[in-house]
Parts: structure tokens; sequence; C-alpha cells
């Protein structure tokens, strides 16, 4: 006689010598037998009939070509995966698709016609899709066998009619009902079971009720909630699971063992991250079974780059990520220095570094089988296995993919071009999926249904929200409820926005059953600014929010946090006088206080009256002090790196060598009008050679460097014929010379670009690539407009060319071919501004300062450094 046991009282009345059959491990763990489910049994019974589940990338390729194949569509995958869901209730229903590939709407005519196909063809190549696995089974008809079948309490209708094959003589089925709506499914269930001979026992109950059926009678009968059930909300999802954590350590320094607490929550993907990165911080060991993307881990990110850097012919970036990758760690620090100087763009320039990159060189076309022997040629190169076992996951996921290269192996003999090989390993890695944080031991976070049937003295539910649990109902796209109730006409039976909420209402009603000691719930108020809801299930059971207990600091992070005033509490802490040091630092930094050292302040005196300095150097003291620190001070710069793109910097250092070279053997206009396009043509090619000579920068490889560079020609060409370039009486008698000088006190350097002689003098030109006045030093409002370079020219070519009675300096816009009118500036400040160059060494006084709109900060390179900021605005600068 086979037995159905509903709403046992006492699991220990349950018999032993029974094949027992659970969902999941820790069911089979909380009854103390080994892991066997249902879907096993059902695997072995198609299993000998040569039939087995099909891969995922199996599941995946045949559905899409089907798909394609059928669907007239101009985006044939995303109308694949939109069909994913429909697809799985219809294999899952064991529905007979003919009777609706007839049927009056278009959309379940050709759900139904491609989900036949597909079942079709995979049935061919010996595969079955996992949503039909029970119906097949039945199909088989399995060998009965006496069995104990328990946490299987929402039975599908599939599941109902394997059981009753596979279920043979003194076989008992656990499954609990009631008089709730929420086990209609299951009265169902059991009226049925009934019918087939099943033999209903009820157990008697002794008033003497368990924690977690007492909470079960309060969420159906509305009883009293007991003392060791706490609902604690919190401000924010970090407080929420921080205050989780907290307790579950306060509950580990009691003696309690992990293997007795358990982590619930129905929303994994929001709360898994959250919950290793705050783990990791307490110090507390965290198995999380929640399965996420190979693309999302280090593996998949670095198969990912490999993809990219061969379909795109290695360019810099994606090809210095790939190499310098923890899973490749190729490049040396020499050949990275070297690399950045270079930045090579294909495989022949990174080869020329000393790398032998040639494995990478994947051929145009080849048949699967060469495709996968190559890929794990590649990963043997890199030795990628070693370097992954640093990691479980990597190495789970490693193994993964050792699987999956079998599978894209198939058929063999077919051949694959390049590209279409590329898009096989994105699906590899998008497709496949590994365990969060799998291994052995620690505790354990699970789903509210995978835990159906277990039991823990200590239950942590997360998450209590509306809309997270119970969940929010969704509706199929293609099947939805309207679909669904119109065939249920024709004896269809499909799932019911119903039958979901009453399947969310028993899920929860189960999960109250698991605590055997505390249960506590917990829920945020807001996330992302956006607020929460208390759970609907808690006004049910009568639940009062609470603040969260006060506790015990759970890491030494948190304490240094706390303590960051008293450091006599953390004496113990080898960091922590630094930590105090750093914070004081940042309190400084923010207040009203006048910078200290950590803002340029050094105190150390510089002897200016034995410095030379350029204009250039006077600029940047007079703009911010603490940039003319960091640069000839302290002598900081960006590691040496080839130009990434054609900056306004590049343009006017290749524009001034052009004219230099151009002008090597011209005096007046009458020899400047004999240029020709052909001569300026020449010029810039010798000032393109000599720059990637000297600076390794290679023009050809900027994108669209033809049309910059003919838009660059036309620009010299015109200026060589612009009257303000070179006037009629005007003679050039220095191109590119240094002059040294003495400034207002200051020994000073001018480098000029051109000096002519005209009949009144000598006229200094600057050449400016841009249309209008460059930055000078901040004025007494804080604004870069007082303008030192032109004074400073015309000083120190007057005191090089004593003989000469006027000096004027002009800039010069090639942009524009003129002269940029700019304003004369007043002597009384600059001479103010250089004894504020002298007090400033003296004192060792650099600042973080830049001009009152930071209009300075965007061409510094100095940003990892710096400080600036709102702050700037409270500090007292003194000169």
């Amino acid at each position: 006689m086979r037995s159905l046991i509903v709403n046992p009282h006492n699991l220990n009345d349950l018999p032993s010598h029974l094949t027992t059959i659970t969902p999941t491990r820790p069911v089979a763990r909380c009854l103390k037998v080994p892991y066997k489910s249902l879907d096993k049994l059902a695997m072995k019974t198609i299993n000998n009939h040569q039939i087995t589940i099909a891969p995922v990338l199996t599941m995946d390729r045949t559905w899409r070509r089907i798909v394609a194949e059928n669907i007239n569509s101009n985006d044939p995958d995303g109308i694949a995966k939109m069909l994913i869901p429909s697809r799985q209730k219809l294999l899952k229903s064991g529905v007979d698709l003919n009777l609706l590939i007839n049927h009056n709407s278009r959309r379940i005519r050709d759900l139904a016609q491609v989900t036949n196909l597909y079942k079709q063809e995979l049935f061919k190549q010996g595969y079955i899709d996992q949503d039909e696995l029970f119906w097949q089974a039945i199909n088989f008809q399995p060998k009965p066998q006496p069995l104990l079948i328990y946490g299987y309490f929402q039975p599908q209708p599939d599941q109902v009619e394997f059981i009753n094959l596979v279920a043979g003589e003194d076989s008992i089925w656990v499954l609990p009902t009631g008089k709730a709506e929420f086990f209609a499914k299951n009265r169902e269930a059991i009226a049925y079971l009934e019918s087939e001979g099943w033999q209903v026992n009820y157990q008697e109950n002794n008033d003497n009720f368990s924690l977690g059926e007492q909470l079960q009678n309060c969420f159906v009968d509305k009883g009293e909630i007991t003392n060791n059930v706490q609902c604690h909300i919190y401000s924010n999802l970090e407080a929420e699971v921080r205050g989780v954590l907290s307790q579950v350590k306060q509950l580990m320094i009691e003696g309690i063992s992990a293997r007795e607490i358990v982590l619930v929550t129905q929303d994994e993907k929001t709360y898994a991250p959250l919950l290793l990165d705050m783990a990791w911080e307490y110090q507390l060991p965290l198995r999380l079974f929640y399965k996420i993307p190979l693309r999302n881990i280090r593996l998949g990110s670095w198969i990912a780059l490999l993809i990219e850097v061969i379909e795109n012919n290695f360019p810099f970036e994606s090809t210095a990520k790939l190499l310098h990758h923890p899973l490749a760690q190729y490049l040396t620090y020499q050949q990275w220095l070297e690399a950045r100087q270079k930045r090579p763009h294909n495989l022949a320039e990174w080869q020329e570094l000393g790398l032998n990159l040639s494995l990478l060189k994947f051929p145009e076309s080849d048949t699967r089988q060469n495709w996968v022997d190559h890929i794990k040629q590649v990963f043997k190169f890199f030795d990628i296995r070693k370097n992954s076992s640093q990691w479980s996951r990597e190495i789970v996921a490693f193994n993964e993919l050792e699987a999956a290269w079998v599978e894209l192996s198939k058929p063999n003999g077919d051949r694959l071009n390049r590209q279409e090989f590329c898009q096989d390993i994105l699906e590899i890695i998008s497709k496949l999926k590994v365990p969060m944080q799998p291994g052995k031991g620690g505790i354990e976070v699970h789903t509210p249904l995978s835990l159906q049937g277990a039991s823990y003295p200590h239950v942590f539910l997360i998450g209590f929200q509306e809309g997270i649990l119970p969940p929010a109902i969704e509706n199929d796209p293609v099947l939805d409820f309207y679909e669904s109730r119109r065939l249920s006409q024709l004896g269809i039976t499909l799932e019911t926005a119903i039958d979901i909420a009453q399947r969310n209402e028993l899920c929860f009603y189960e999960l109250l059953r698991i605590p055997t000691i505390s249960l506590t719930f917990s829920c945020a108020e807001q996330h992302y600014k956006k607020p929460l809801i208390p759970s609907p299930y808690a006004t049910r059971l009568g639940l009062e929010m609470t603040p969260p207990p006060l506790l015990n600091l759970a890491s030494i992070e948190e304490a240094r946090r706390y303590y960051l005033q008293q450091p006599e509490k953390l004496s113990n802490d080898v960091l922590v006088n630094d930590i105090i040091k750093n914070w004081q630092v940042e309190q400084r930094r923010e207040s009203g206080e006048s910078p200290d050292e950590y803002d340029g302040v050094i105190g150390v005196g510089v002897d200016y009256e034995n410095r030379i300095f350029s204009a250039s150097q006077l600029l940047a003291l007079g703009q911010c002090p603490f940039k003319w620190f960091a640069t000839y001070l302290l002598g900081l710069k960006e590691p040496s790196e080839a130009e990434a793109e054609i900056t306004g910097s590049l343009g006017g250092r290749l524009y001034h060598r052009c004219l230099e070279l151009l002008l090597t053997d011209i005096k007046n206009q009458t020899d400047l009008r004999r240029l020709e396009r052909q001569d300026i043509n020449e010029a810039l090619s010798q000032a393109e050679a000599a720059l990637k000579a000297e600076e390794n920068v290679n023009f050809d490889k900027f994108m669209g460097w033809e049309a910059r560079r003919l838009e660059g020609l036309n620009m010299l060409e015109l200026n060589l014929q612009a009257e303000d370039f070179l006037r009629s009486n005007a003679e050039i008698i220095s191109c590119e010379n240094s002059f040294n000088a003495e400034w207002y006190g200051l020994k000073v350097t001018a480098r000029v670009d051109r000096i002519d002689r005209t009949p009144t003098g000598l006229l200094v030109l600057d050449y400016k690539t841009t249309g209008s006045l460059p930055l000078g030093i901040k004025d007494d409002s804080g604004q870069a407009k007082i303008n030192i370079q032109m004074p400073l020219y015309q000083q120190a070519i007057a005191q090089n060319f004593k003989e000469v009675q006027q000096v004027d300096v002009k800039l010069y816009s090639l942009k524009k071919q003129r002269y940029l009118p700019a304003k004369v500036t007043d002597p009384a400040i600059l001479e103010a501004f250089a004894d504020e160059v002298k007090q400033r060494l003296q004192q060792g006084n650099y600042p973080v300062a830049p001009d009152q709109k930071q209009q300075v900060c965007q061409y510094c390179q100095f940003d990892s450094v710096c400080r600036k900021g709102n702050r700037l605005s409270r500090q007292k600068l003194s000169k």
C-alpha cells in the first residue's frame, strides 16, 4: 500500500528503510540521508533508453535556428529569446502541441510549431529539453520502487504523474495540505492520488507545536508570535546586510556553528554581491549557490577580451588588458613601459616588443574540432588553468568550459569562419553559469524554495519587502494569462496569476517551518533612494517592525571607524596610528584652516637667486603653485606614453617644428613668397619624422590623420600668405632661440618662436594654434587673465639686444592668421607677482590654489595627486 502522510508532526516517525528522495542537498542533510532527487530518478529512466538532457549550448543553438527558419522576423535572436518562457510553459505542461498548431491565434500557432520542431530536432540527436524531463520519463514507464518522498511540497502535474508511476508498494510521500486557498493544488493532487490507490494518513497532533508549526498557525489562523521571532527594519540594503551579518557573527562567537545558521533571500541577484563583500570584511565563511554567467567572472572577462583583441586586430587598450589580466600575467614591467611608449596597434607591432603571440593569429576558417584545439592551446600557452586555481569559482568555471568544448566541437567536420567561432565562444560564456561562491562549509545562502523540507536552528530571512517576498507576478508577453484562460477551454491547463500567488504563499508557509530556535526577518526602507514597503506577509503574521539590536562591532574596519578618536581602544592594531593620522589630515583639509604640508605648504625653502625660470614655470606658479611644485620641484610626470590622439599640444609642437624648418633660410617676405605648397608639404613630413624619432609619435596611426594633415597643410599655406605673418618691412633675424635675462630680480630664460627686425625696432612673435588668448596668471579676483609671457619676452629680448630702442611682442594665431589682441600688463602687477614668487620659494609655500573657474585644471596632468574641489573655497590662502 502506498501512503500519503499529510502534515506530519514528527519526522522521526518516518521509516528509514526506504530510498529517500529530496529536492535539495540541505533537505537530505536534514534527514541524514544521501542526496537523491526526483530529477535524478527521471534522468536514470530516460538514460536507460539512450536519451539524455540536452546541454545548454545545444538547446540554445537548436532553438535559435528553429525560430530563425520558421518565424519571419528582422530580429530572429530577439524573438527566440522572447519565446523561451512560453516554450518552457508548454513543455512543462505536457500539452499535445498538435492541438495548438491550428489555434486561431497566430502567436500560439507559431509558438506551438517552433516548440514542436525544437522537440523533434533535439530528439533526433538523442536529447530532450530539461522542462519535459518528467513527461518523457513517464512515456518510458519507470520501474516502480519503494520510496520516501520528502520536500516536494508543491508538486507540479508532471511530478505528480511521475511519482505515481515510480513510487512502488510501501512508498510514502509527505505532503502538506489544509483548508487555506493556497493548498488548492495540493488538495487536487491528493484527490487524484487517492483515486490511484494511495492511502491518506493524517498524523495526530499533541498540541506540542514546534516553532515552525507555531509560525505556520500564525500565518493561517492569526496566532501569537513568540519572542524568538523578530523583524528588524534598516535604512538601506547595506545597513540591512551589515546588521544581519553582525547578528550571525555574534551567534558564532557564542559557539553556534555555521551549519546551524542559514541565510535566506528571494532576491539573490541583489543581495548576493552585498553579502559576499560584507562577509569578507566580517571574516565570515559564506557559501552562495546563486549562479552567475562566466562572462561576469575573471575567466569569462579574459575570454571576452581575447575575442575582442582577435576580432579588432590587436588594438592597444584591449590587448594590454588581455596581457595584464590576472589569469594571463604575460607582460613584464619593462615590456609594459615599452608598450606604452610605442602603443602597438596590430599583431606585428606587439611581437616587435619581444612577445610571442603567434598563437593568437587565428585562421580565417577551420573545422569545429580544430577551432576547439586551437583555443585549448591558447589556454595552455597562458597557463589559464594554473592561474585559475587561485580562486575556487574560476577553477569550477574552467572545468565547466572543458565540457563545453566537447559540445562546441560537434558536429564533426562542420566548418566555421573566425567570426562564427568567436560568436560561439561569446555565447558559451554568456550561457554557462557557476556558483557565486563555491566551496565547502560556511554559512549557506539559499532561496526559500530550495529549503522546503529542511530545518535549521537559526534562520535569517533577508529582503522581507513587497515585490521580493512575495515576488512580483510577471505576465508572459506571448502566452499571457488571457491566452492561458482561453486554452483552458480546450482542456489545456496552464498556470494562472492566482496559481502563482497561491504557490508563493505556500512557499512562504513552508519557509516558516524551517527554524527550530529563532527566525529573524529583515527589510530595508529604501534602495537607491527608492522607498521600499515591508512584505504583506508581515501583517498576516502579526509581526512588529523594530529597530535592529545593538551588537558588538563585527569587523576591525568598523572598530577603526568607531574608535577613531579613541586610539587607546585599538592599541593592538598596527595600523591605527597611520589611520588616525590620515583621518586628521583629511579633517584639516576639509576645514577652513590654511593649507599645510599635505596641500603643498612644505616649509622647505628654495634658493630662487640661482634658479633659472622659464615663462612656463612662472605661469604655472601664478596659476596654481601646487602645479609648479609637482612639476618642477618634485619632478612628477606621467609615465612616458605615445599619444593616443592628436591633442592640441601635439599639434602645436608639430606646426612649430614645421615653421622652424620652413623659415630656416627665409629672411623677408620676398623669400617667403617663393615657398610653394610642395615645400610646405616636405617640411611637414620632416616635422612628423622628427617627432616620431624624438617622441615616438606615429601620425599615421591616428584616425583621420590624412584629413587632419590636409587641413594643417592648408592652414600653414594660408599663414605664409597672410600679411601679419611676415610684414613687408620686416626681416627674420631669429627662429626658435633661447635668451637669458633678469626679470624683476628673477633669472629667466625665454625661448622665442621668432624675432623680426622692423623699422621701429624688434617684433617678437609667439605662435598660438588656438584662436583665443591663452590663460594667464591669476588676478586679484582669482581669474587666470594676466599675461606675463609677453612682458617677460619683451624684457628678455630688450636686455639681449640693448642697441634696439623698441621691442614689441605679439601673439600670432595660426588658426586665425592674425595677431591676437592682448592688453598691456601693468608693471606694478608684474613686480608684485615676482615678489610673490620669491616669497613662495623662500617659505616653501605651494598650496593647491587653481583659478576661480579651475580652467587650468582641465589641462593639468596631476589630477590623481591633487585635492582640488569645493573645499578650497573654505581655506585661508596666504601669499
